[in-house]
């Protein structure tokens, strides 16, 4: 009898864990004080992604800014966007703020969020090549007495009430590959039966890493689709075991690199996959529920 017991528990645990979450139009879809929102900030050529749980838990991923071998630029997102939106929405504290890894148009606007917005919790991955002057952000957040922590493979946080980070990379000793944007911490966001993986700048070493290790748990509604579009990251395989509804490419407009890179967006495409790039649509907004989510482009207002 107990045993029976545990297979219908096993079961029905089962059925539950494979639900997905439905998608909504943005003029079907009633937000509500349980929602769940994400908005990938269209700040140029860089990633930067605002998180606010339901009980107003604050996370930033990243912020944008220039790539060092650049040089200086009068541009700074973190300056012209990211505190400006902040503060917009009434914002002053952010309960987390996490660098993917140390290049420039993923941390470079940070610096103005850590002089202007208090932290208080700031999180990397701990690779010590990239950008020589990410020791300049370390140097500020020190100076700044914000608590630091580094997170790693198969790493949880419970953000709030159902909604919880789980990270795949990197791993808790040492670093696989001989790349930055190959260090970059991947994690996902779940709440319930939606879920949101974000890849920093992974490329087809990371994802095949990913895929291996991880097959069974990076499967997501929303794809943070790795490295701007770039040909060197989405690849078939890690795209088909994602299965994201859902995909969001951050990148300015007309950039030096040519994302994203056409062959990448026929791929998404193809794959039958709602590609979103805010190069395109401005700033992205995906809000949720958990059993149900919609997405909201700035191109739509």
């Amino acid at each position: 009898m107990k045993k029976i017991l545990l297979f219908i528990l096993f079961f029905i645990t089962n059925i539950f864990a494979t639900e997905k979450a439905e998608y909504l139009l943005y003029e079907e879809y009633s937000r509500s004080k349980t929602d769940l929102e994400i908005v990938f900030l269209d700040i140029g050529q860089g990633d930067c992604s605002f998180i606010r749980t339901p009980s107003g838990v604050t996370i930033l991923v990243d912020a944008g800014g220039s790539p060092y071998w650049l040089g200086d630029s009068a541009y700074d997102p973190g300056e012209s966007i990211v505190v400006p939106y902040l503060k917009s929405r009434g914002i002053e504290t952010l309960d987390y703020v996490i660098v993917t890894h140390p290049h420039g148009d993923h941390f470079g606007g940070m610096f103005a969020v850590l002089r202007s917005i208090k932290v208080k919790s700031f999180i990397d991955n701990g690779y010590a090549e990239g950008d020589p002057n990410y020791k300049d952000l370390l140097d500020l957040v020190d100076k700044k007495n914000i608590p630091y922590e580094q997170i790693k493979e198969n790493d949880e946080i419970n953000i709030d009430k159902d909604i919880f980070i789980k990270v795949f990379f990197p791993p808790q000793k040492g670093f696989l590959f001989d790349s930055t944007n190959n260090s970059s911490i991947v994690f996902k966001l779940r709440y319930k039966n939606f879920s949101t993986l974000f890849t920093g700048d992974a490329e087809e070493d990371l994802e095949n890493y990913l895929v291996s290790r991880h097959k069974k748990d990076i499967n997501s509604t929303v794809l943070k689709v790795g490295h701007h579009g770039s040909r060197t990251s989405s690849s078939v395989r890690f795209i088909k075991t994602v299965k994201p509804e859902v995909a969001v490419i951050m990148c300015g407009k007309k950039n030096f690199f040519g994302h994203p890179h056409s062959e990448v967006v026929s791929r998404y495409n193809k794959l039958s996959i709602d590609l979103y790039v805010t190069a395109q649509e401005g700033s992205v907004m995906v809000l949720s529920n958990g059993t149900s989510y919609t997405v909201y482009s700035q191109k739509e207002e």
